[in-house]
């Protein structure tokens, strides 16, 4: 029976390999899917002749590979039916997640029962798979939205900024455009880089509108004053009134607190709020092109990406750039596609009657700009994000600073889903009524993303010491792998390094030592994005943590201080691996090796912490070796 599915699991592979290598050739520009010229009944023929060809060559199972080309295509017909804006390729990708779940299910029972299992053992087995069958049908669900711009032939909300500058509108819409109240807030900052942002606003090509600066808390005079002479400064220079300064001390709330302030002291026929962050330096075009989708009654907000500069030169800031941008020119997109884009706290428009009724920023939350969307869809409003960069900050410059920044960006979703879960309920048990179900259910996911990160963890960590315990004890006996399971591990791997390469690529990525250096980022978050999970689940306020901004100094090993617990957990998994390896006469070879591989590459992304934190000190002892060119702070 398991040679039986040895075929269809060969099968699944072949299919899910020849999927991502097609779709990456099919999907080579943001919202341009080149679909196949074969035609459905074509390539779909095509498609499964091939995968069947190839596993029957692979294990000669023709039949177990008919079996899977069976499941599949039925499987691949009725998903286009439901979602016919999906690709071909598309289609197969998302046809990929339940079709892995029940060929995989099937041979691992088959070779459970193959090696005598018992009868209680066999029952764990399928309890098990079916109790992973509800953690696969969410991640089926939103796979569809986040890898939208991998999946899908038509968008139906708008994907791109109005073409035209303001100077371009024909002279009768010129003057129509709302008013636009542009509100920076500031704790701390340096004059320089804060002046900088400010020159950039002053040059907006849009007729209507004020920039309002809101330094809280700023204790030291010698920053907020040279602040202030620049904007009197650049009303000179205008020849109005457009900028203004306040100094507020105190003021609790931290960012939602200022912006809170800013409500009361904004000019009373802006239309529009604008939300710039003191690093942020805005491309002249902003308001020109964002504007116009606010002729929309129903638009809220609309929402541009995190973008940054001066990261090119330094791998340390790079790694970190290209972590950035998958989410911000892939994911995103995808859940505004479905309803439920959020604001993300910069660079973004806001209907100031939408935020009123929502009930302003919320300073209890350490992601006040993204809860605030889900108050202005729950008052009835809708929002876009559009992937087109309209402004650049700045890049933490201590792998430490990058960490309290995801800290904040992690458990601040979770704060929100603790706050509003009684929101994402079904209508008919109380649940929000202008929120649809794919609002829900991205938040909810968005939520407990880093909690279902803790758990597989604690789950794997679980299953494999359960599973040398059981198999030691002689209760199951050893394993044996066959070749094919160690084949279908690496197609899935090449299969998995092919999405990434298509992802980053699609994000600007174009050398493969950069994406290298965005995965090393990505891996290295694993441990804080844990901790900010968990933390977010509880009741007691979170300081906010702000990202310093002024030029950082090398530490030395005390910069290593921050990564200690990620530094000690990969250790440990690392010590780990010793132990399938020296009970390899009881537990057999294939499961010691599977087993060890698994624990080294967990401790992988436990011990990126410290390369970076490394990359981030080599870059800032080059810096304090060499001379500085930088003007000085005004």
């Amino acid at each position: 029976m398991r040679e039986i599915y040895d075929a269809s699991l060969v099968y699944v592979a072949a299919l899910g390999l020849g999927t991502a290598i097609l779709n990456a050739w099919a999907v080579r520009l943001p919202y341009q899917a080149d679909d196949l010229d074969w035609g459905w009944g074509g390539g779909l023929a095509a498609t499964a002749f091939g995968c069947w060809a190839f596993a029957v060559l692979v294990t000669g199972g023709a039949s177990g590979a008919a079996l899977a080309m069976i499941v599949s295509m039925p499987l691949v017909l009725a998903l286009k039916l439901a979602f016919p804006r999906l690709t071909f390729t598309g289609t197969l990708e998302m046809a990929l997640t339940p079709l892995t779940w029940v060929v995989g299910s099937l041979w691992t029972y088959a070779l459970v029962a193959e090696s005598g299992a018992s009868e209680s053992v066999l029952a764990l087995v399928i309890a098990a798979s079916l109790f992973s069958a509800g953690g696969i049908s969410l991640n089926f669900v939103e796979k569809l939205a986040r890898q939208a711009m991998l999946t899908h032939g038509t968008w139906r909300r708008p994907t791109a900024p109005f073409p035209a500058p303001i100077a371009e509108f024909p002279p009768e819409r010129r003057g129509a455009r709302p008013k636009v109240s542009i509100q920076v807030p500031a704790y701390a900052e340096p004059p320089a880089m804060l002046n900088a942002v400010l020159d950039r606003l002053a040059r907006l090509d849009y007729p209507d509108y004020e920039v309002l600066v809101c330094d809280n808390n700023t204790a030291d005079e010698a920053l907020w004053r040279p602040v202030e002479r620049h904007c009197a400064m650049l009303n000179r220079q205008i020849g109005a009134e457009r900028f203004r300064f306040f100094h507020v001390a105190p003021l609790a709330g931290a960012k939602a607190g200022a912006l809170n302030w800013l409500l009361d002291h904004m000019a009373a026929d802006a239309d529009l709020i604008a939300v710039i962050d003191a690093d942020y330096e805005a491309e002249p075009d902003f308001l020109a092109r964002l504007t116009g989708f606010f002729d929309d009654p129903a638009i809220g907000y609309v929402q541009t990406p995190h973008d940054y500069r001066e990261h090119a030169e330094s791998a340390y800031l790079s790694a970190c750039y290209w972590e950035y941008m998958p989410s911000n020119k892939i994911e995103m997109p995808g859940i505004s596609e479905y309803g439920a884009a959020f604001t993300i706290g910069t660079m973004c428009l806001i209907r100031t009657t939408a935020l009123r009724a929502a009930g302003d920023w919320a300073e209890w939350c350490l992601t006040e700009d993204s809860e605030v969307s889900v108050r202005l869809r729950e008052v009835g409003y809708h929002g876009l994000y559009l992937r087109d960069t309209f402004g650049r900050g700045l890049i933490p410059e201590t792998f430490d600073d990058y960490k309290k920044q995801r800290f904040r960006w992690t458990a601040g979703p979770v704060q929100q889903l603790r706050r509003h879960w009684r929101l994402y309920r079904p209508r008919a048990l109380g649940g929000s009524r202008n929120m649809d179900s794919w609002n829900k259910l991205l938040e909810v996911m968005r939520g407990i993303a880093p909690i279902v990160q803790v758990a597989n963890v604690a789950i794997g960590l679980v299953t494999a010491v359960a599973l040398m315990l059981t198999i030691a004890r002689g209760a199951v006996p050893p394993i044996d792998l066959p070749d094919v399971a160690w084949l279908v591990l690496a197609m899935g791997l090449a299969a998995s390094l092919v999405r990434r390469w298509q992802r980053y690529r699609l994000s600007g990525c174009t050398k493969i030592g950069a994406m290298a250096r965005g995965e090393l980022a990505r891996l290295s978050l694993t441990y804080v994005q844990m901790v900010a999970g968990l933390a977010g689940l509880s009741s007691r306020p979170l300081a906010w943590r702000r990202t310093p901004k002024f030029a950082q100094a090398a530490r030395g090993l005390a910069a290593f201080r921050a990564t200690l617990p990620e530094t000690f957990i990969g250790i440990g998994m690392l010590a780990m691996a010793i132990v399938p390896l020296a009970l390899v006469g009881r537990i057999g070879g294939d499961i010691a090796a599977m087993l060890a591989i698994g624990a080294v590459a967990s401790s992988g992304r436990f011990l990126a912490a410290p390369v970076m934190a490394w990359l981030s000190e080599r870059r800032l002892a080059g810096e304090t070796a060499a001379p500085s060119t930088l003007p000085a702070e005004a």
